[in-house]
C-alpha cells in the first residue's frame, strides 16, 4: 500500500502542472481576442482541417489509454505483492485485453488520419494551381459549405460557374518499385491501374448541380454550374467527349477554364459572388 501511495505522490507534480498550464491558458484567451471576428473566404482543405484535429485529439486520447492501464497493473501488483499466481494472471489479462482493443483503435484512427491527410494535402495542391486563375479575374471560393457536406473549389468568371470536385489517390507500384500515374476517362468511368470505377464522377456532377440549383434560387436567374473532377498527381488520357464533366489533372484546369468564351456578364458575377462571400464567411475564436 504504500508502494501505491508513493506512485501516487510521483503523479500529483504531473497533476498540478498540468492544471497549471490550462488555467493560464484560460485566463489569457479569457483577456484578448483575434483582431478580425471572421475569414470571408474559407481556406482550402478546411473541413479536412479540423477532421485531423479531431483525430489527432482522439488518438492522444487512444495513445493514453494505452499506455496507462499497462501501468496501472504494475503499479497494483507492486502495492499488493501477491503472493499467488492469481492476481498477476488477472493483471495480465487486463492489460493485453487493454492494449488489443487500444492498439485496435489506434490502428483504426492512424489509418483514417492518413487517408484525411492524403485528402487535404490533395485539396491544398488543387487550391495552390487554381489561384493562377486569379490573374484572368477568376474569383475562387474554397470548401463551400452545405448541409452534410461541402464543395471542394468554387471558380466564377465570365467564362462560367464552375465546381472543382478533388479526389486524391495513392499511386501504386509496379516490380521496378515505379508509381503508376495514367488513369483512362472514356466517358463513364475512370480507368486506373488496378481497375475501374467511377469514383467521384456523378459526387462531382451532383455537387455542380446542387449549386447551380442554389445559386439560381438565391440570385433570381438561372446559374449553370459545370462540373470539374480534379485528380491531383494523375496524368488523364481522354478516349471520349466531355459528357457533362471535364476530368483533369489540375495543373490542365487554368487552360481548361481561361480558354472558354464568356457567358456571364459583370453584374451576374457579382450577385453570385454576393452569395458565396455570405456562404463562406467562418468564425475566428
Amino acid at each position: 500500500m504504500n508502494m501505491l501511495i508513493f506512485s501516487g505522490l510521483c503523479l500529483l507534480p504531473l497533476v498540478l502542472a498540468l492544471t497549471l498550464i490550462f488555467r493560464k491558458r484560460r485566463e489569457q484567451l479569457a483577456l484578448s481576442r483575434a483582431p478580425f471576428d471572421e475569414l470571408q473566404r474559407r481556406p482550402a482543405g478546411e473541413t479536412l482541417r479540423i477532421k485531423l484535429e479531431t483525430l489527432d485529439e482522439k488518438l492522444t486520447d487512444e495513445i493514453l489509454g494505452l499506455i496507462m492501464f499497462p501501468m496501472l497493473m504494475v503499479f497494483v501488483l507492486v502495492a499488493l505483492h501477491p503472493k499467488d499466481w492469481m492476481s498477476p494472471v488477472i493483471c495480465f489479462l487486463i492489460s493485453a485485453g487493454s492494449s488489443v482493443f487500444f492498439g485496435k483503435r489506434i490502428y483504426r484512427t492512424t489509418r483514417s488520419k492518413s487517408n484525411y491527410r492524403l485528402g487535404f494535402e490533395g485539396e491544398r495542391f488543387v487550391g495552390e494551381e487554381l489561384s493562377r486563375l486569379i490573374a484572368h479575374k477568376f474569383e475562387i471560393y474554397h470548401d463551400v459549405p452545405f448541409e452534410n457536406f461541402n464543395l471542394d473549389h468554387v471558380l466564377v468568371a465570365s467564362r462560367g460557374v464552375f465546381v472543382v470536385e478533388t479526389k486524391t489517390r495513392r499511386k501504386p507500384l509496379n516490380d521496378s518499385g515505379d508509381a503508376k500515374y495514367r488513369v483512362r476517362f472514356d466517358g463513364k468511368f475512370l480507368h486506373w491501374p488496378w481497375g475501374q470505377d467511377s469514383h467521384g464522377i456523378e459526387q462531382a456532377k451532383n455537387n455542380a448541380k446542387t449549386l447551380g440549383n442554389w445559386l439560381s434560387s438565391a440570385t433570381a436567374e438561372h446559374v449553370n454550374a459545370i462540373p470539374i473532377l480534379a485528380l491531383p498527381g494523375w496524368m488523364v488520357d481522354r478516349k471520349a467527349a466531355i459528357n457533362g464533366i471535364y476530368v483533369l489533372n489540375p495543373k490542365e484546369i487554368f487552360g481548361v477554364c481561361s480558354s472558354l468564351p464568356q457567358i456571364i456578364n459583370d453584374q451576374q458575377i457579382q450577385r453570385i459572388c454576393h452569395q458565396l462571400n455570405q456562404k463562406c464567411r467562418i468564425e475566428v475564436k
